[in-house]
């Protein structure tokens, strides 16, 4: 058994590489697509066995995210006046900053500033049919 990504993958695309079996017919049996095994394959031709490391998929920055001298103005206005999200976003906007009033909302949520508001239960009566003789 395989004891991480890359020898499972390394299992697969050898018998492929040394000629053994075509890719398509290592596709039928193969628990993984055919797409990915011309993707390993194309990896190790190119750069070997280090070249089927599993890599992170997790994006290295979020270039449209805000600012933390931002969310620190949001969250220090709230605290001061507990004005909703609507009235922070005017309030933001007369000192020259402008955040969406969406995003000023998902700000508060996170900081757990928001009301919590609570669901009336629904109660169903069942009512039994009466059966004909």
């Amino acid at each position: 058994m395989p004891k991480n990504i890359q020898e499972e993958r390394l299992r697969w695309v050898l018998p492929i590489i040394r000629k053994g079996i075509k890719l398509f017919e290592a596709a039928k049996v193969c628990p993984h697509s055919e797409r990915s095994l011309k993707r390993w394959v194309k990896a190790y031709r190119e750069g070997g066995e280090f070249a089927l490391i599993a890599k992170s998929t997790q994006p290295k920055t979020q270039p449209n995210e805000t600012p933390i001298c931002i969310k620190e103005a949001v969250i220090a206005l709230r605290k001061q006046t507990g004005l909703c999200a609507k009235k922070l976003h005017w309030r933001l906007e007369k000192h020259g900053v402008s955040v969406p009033v969406s995003t000023i909302g998902k700000i508060l949520k996170s900081e757990g500033l928001i009301r919590k508001y609570r669901t009336k239960k629904v109660k169903y009566k069942y009512l039994r049919t009466q059966s004909m003789p």
